[in-house]
């Protein structure tokens, strides 16, 4: 599974990434045969990586990156990861998880909210991490999640290394790690000295070099895409209610929490947003649906990213380099 696969040998041709269905596709035009493809499963999704070079050097990026997303699963999963350690202790010295948790506090402060590491017990109470089925949480769930500290409560000791959390409080860093952990892996294809690629991490995407892709934005109401935008040397992650959901009595209720009820967010069928990491575009897409573009468009645009929305209706909206590849409403379902 995790051999590279070189790709059919064709002028042009166009390559289908898995992961549809969580948001993005990548079509992309290659002239050149030694484009490199290998596919893993881990992190509960599928990982491709795509490289640019000889099969040898090919196998070596692969190899290093597939370890670096164990690495990262291991530190930041939900099972015996340190994220669990911080959990029960309430005090972790880590300083790669101190990093992320300053960028996931900034990110928060700076989208009002919109994303949030202190879910954790409401979104166990949903049945988002796998503890138990599905459902909906009890109001006395609500309640108590609600008495908990918040993200301002997480201590970051001057250190660098050091965390701390109040009493009661569970973090989860679930809407920024599938994005960091793509960087890393494409970081370590650029070690490995592999010129251009590409890790689509469960449709968390990160891309480097001179190459530029093409990628697909999902159609939130079925299968196809709405939209191809361009990419190169840079990240796009997508956020939607598609993703993982249940329905009780004809309403969706999505794993997508607003932080300020802990029920699912409202107002919105997907959210785009394209950046210098992928760590920072996972975490700023799940911002984005939460917030909306009203909202959280001049902070985007003041950090030089850009954004796709799609409200309820089918509306979409865009930051301005992106306006000329969407459509101003959804297209039937392809």
């Amino acid at each position: 599974m995790e051999k590279p696969i070189p790709l059919l040998k064709k002028t042009i041709f166009v390559i289908f990434l898995l992961l549809l269905a969580l948001g993005v596709s990548v079509w992309h035009r290659a002239f050149r045969e030694e484009t490199r493809q290998a596919k893993i499963f881990i992190m509960d999704t599928f990982v491709e990586l795509m490289a640019e070079g000889s099969r040898e050097r090919a196998d070596a990026a692969f190899k290093d990156a597939i370890a670096e997303l164990r690495r990262v699963d291991s530190r930041l999963g939900y099972r015996n990861s340190l994220i669990d350690e911080l959990n029960s202790s309430h005090t972790l010295k880590d300083r790669e998880v101190h990093r992320l948790v300053r960028l996931s506090r900034e990110i928060h402060d700076a989208s009002s909210g919109g994303f949030s590491i202190t879910l954790r017990p409401i979104l166990d109470a949903w049945g988002f991490t796998g503890t138990h089925p599905y459902r909906l949480p009890a109001e006395s769930e609500f309640a108590a999640w609600k008495r908990l500290p918040p993200d301002r409560a997480v201590i970051l000791e001057k250190d660098g290394l050091t965390i701390r959390t109040p009493e009661g409080t569970r973090i989860d860093l679930g809407g920024i790690a599938k994005g960091y952990a793509a960087d890393r892996a494409a970081e370590a294809m650029k070690k490995a000295g592999v010129s251009s690629g590409l890790v689509n991490a469960g449709g968390d995407i990160a891309t480097f070099g001179e190459r530029t892709w093409k990628i697909g934005i999902k159609h939130p109401g079925g299968a196809g895409v709405f939209a191809t935008i361009p990419v190169r040397n840079r990240a796009v992650a997508t956020s939607g209610n598609y993703e993982r959901f249940f329905v009780v009595d004809g309403m969706r209720y999505c794993h997508l929490l607003d932080p300020a009820t802990g029920l699912p967010a409202q107002g919105r069928l997907s959210a785009t947003v394209l950046a210098d990491t992928c760590a920072e575009a996972d975490a700023w897409a799940t911002a984005l649906f939460v917030q909306g573009e009203e909202r959280l468009r001049g902070e985007l645009e003041k950090r030089g990213m850009d954004w796709i929305v799609i409200d309820q209706e089918g509306r979409v909206r865009a930051s301005e380099t992106l306006k000329e590849f969407c459509p101003d409403h959804l297209p039937a379902s392809q």
